[in-house]
């Protein structure tokens, strides 16, 4: 069959597009690589939806964050997926840096008001007020610059319910499919050909994230000059460390104007602290690696913040790898009945739902023709309806129940029910690894990092797919990541 419009990629941004454009009576496909969705820069970010104030004015980029970050109140409401406005604070550790903290309050408010929007109150905060609004603050910080437009999110969970909804209202998605050329065909079509099969559109949207410059250029588009920058962090056991209320930057310091706004420290959507990233640029978008000499400066940043961090309380360390534009803008172009997204850096994630708004003028733009779907169901049930938070003896009662039972829990450390592992994997989209339970229930997420309850996961899949328990993986066919453990980094700092 010949499809209305063939989605590269099933990252955040194909996600927002798809779903977006599941409202309408169109047949979709969604072409995708990985054994799942949002497994590249979609899953290892900090999941900040940024303020506008932090991004430069004039730019593609800071249209769509104004645009993008609007949504979230609704999109959250609708999808089930925890959004949670916290407020941005910018610290700076000299009278100096309040220039800079000036310069960011002028850029968001000619940001809103150039997409014809309000801007919140900015203000810089000093003395009593910033130990008040902040009180784990380093007693080094003198000020900080307080947004309130930003917030915080999972980032998998937001893209796992877009392409939930998406799937829910008809759009086709095929994993493991990795486009390997493509063809514009006379009659405004296009072949698009995987390592397996061909497809044929009327339109086509490359989101494919890493890949997209490769794809764009097959495309007769001229070439993106894209960098690749690693990103480590390490997060922290949940509900332990000091009181941190706000999402915590830095105004950049001598030497590091290129490296973004330091070393972030926040509370994730779930209670731990998270520190990280720095900025490594790389050739190899696959390498996610960590390493004990770039950890050990994202922790002597993150202690600029906020002194009373201990580094002992790691669970987990882990690595992105974000695309960097030359130009230091999104790319968006369509011509030919093809977008091309390139570039989609930070904020990217923020900026997701104003992209999939101006992929869908683009194709009306190009001739594609909209007609309302009447079975559209925007809505979209939470896989984490609960977060237990039971005593020991029932705790265990319940670990040690018998699989099927309605009170048996798979994961000690994030108490984690059997039942909503299998509401999970019964959602339209083929879960086949831990990692992909892992992202959609929180089991492995704790402090044991799945030492107990992997085998348990493992078990319950192998069940449901019919497969010997040592048939399924932990990611799929992707190589063992080489990251520093926990342990290492609790023996680096062990007092």
């Amino acid at each position: 069959m010949t499809y209305d419009l063939i989605i590269i990629g099933a990252g955040v941004v194909g996600g927002a597009v798809a779903r977006r454009l599941s409202r309408y009576d169109l047949s979709i496909l969604c072409l995708e690589k990985e054994v799942d969705v949002c497994c590249g820069t979609s899953k290892a970010n900090t999941g900040i939806i940024h303020s506008p104030s932090l991004v430069p004015v004039r730019t593609l980029k800071a249209a769509m964050t104004v645009a993008g970050a609007s949504k979230f109140p609704r999109l959250s409401e609708e999808l089930g997926f925890d959004y949670q406005k916290t407020g941005a604070l910018v610290l700076g550790f000299s009278k100096d840096d309040e220039s800079v903290m000036e310069k960011y309050i002028a850029a968001g408010i000619e940001n809103y008001r150039s997409a014809g929007a309000e801007p919140p109150e900015y203000r810089i905060i000093r003395g009593g007020e910033l130990r008040r609004e902040e009180p784990s603050v380093n007693s080094r910080v003198v000020s900080a610059l307080y947004a309130p437009d930003a917030g915080r999110i999972i980032p998998y969970e937001y893209g796992i319910a877009l392409w939930e909804n998406a799937v829910e209202n008809g759009v086709r998605l095929e994993l493991g499919q990795c486009v390997s050329g493509l063809e514009a065909l006379d009659e405004d079509e296009w072949i698009v050909r995987t390592t397996e099969k061909e497809y044929r559109a009327r339109y086509v949207v490359n989101a494919a994230g890493h890949g997209s410059p490769a794809i764009g250029r097959a495309a007769g588009f001229p070439d993106c000059l894209i960098q690749r920058v690693k990103g480590q962090y390490l997060i922290l056991d949940r509900n332990k460390g000091p009181e941190i209320n706000h999402i915590l930057f830095q105004v950049p310091q001598a030497g590091q104007k290129n490296k973004g706004k330091g070393i972030l420290v926040t509370r994730t959507v779930y209670g731990n602290i998270m520190i990280g990233p720095d900025a490594r640029w790389q050739d190899d978008d696959t390498d996610t690696s960590t390493d004990t000499e770039a950890l050990r400066k994202v922790v002597e940043g993150a202690l600029a913040s906020v002194a009373e961090l201990n580094p002992v309380e790691c669970i987990k360390t882990f690595a992105g790898v974000r695309p960097k534009p030359e130009s230091g803008d999104f790319i968006i172009e369509s011509e030919r009945n093809f977008i091309n997204l390139c570039g989609i850096e930070s904020p990217g994630l923020t900026s997701s739902p104003a992209i999939a708004a101006d992929v869908e003028i683009r194709l009306a733009n190009m001739g594609m023709k909209f007609e309302a779907c009447e079975n559209y169901q925007p809505r979209r049930s939470p896989i984490v309806k609960q977060v237990l938070s039971l005593l020991p003896d029932e705790l265990k009662k319940r670990i040690d129940a018998d699989s099927g039972t309605e009170e048996r829990l798979i994961c000690r450390c994030e108490q984690v029910p059997e039942k909503r592992i299998l509401d999970a994997i019964s959602r339209g989209i083929p879960v086949t690894t831990i990692d992909g339970v892992k992202r959609r229930t929180r089991a492995g997420q704790g402090r044991c990092q799945g030492g107990f309850c992997g085998s348990r996961v493992r078990s319950l899949l192998a069940g449901k797919l019919g497969i010997p328990d040592d048939a399924v993986t932990q990611r799929g066919a992707e190589a063992p990541l080489d990251r520093v453990t926990a342990a290492e980094i609790r023996r680096l700092y062990k007092k």
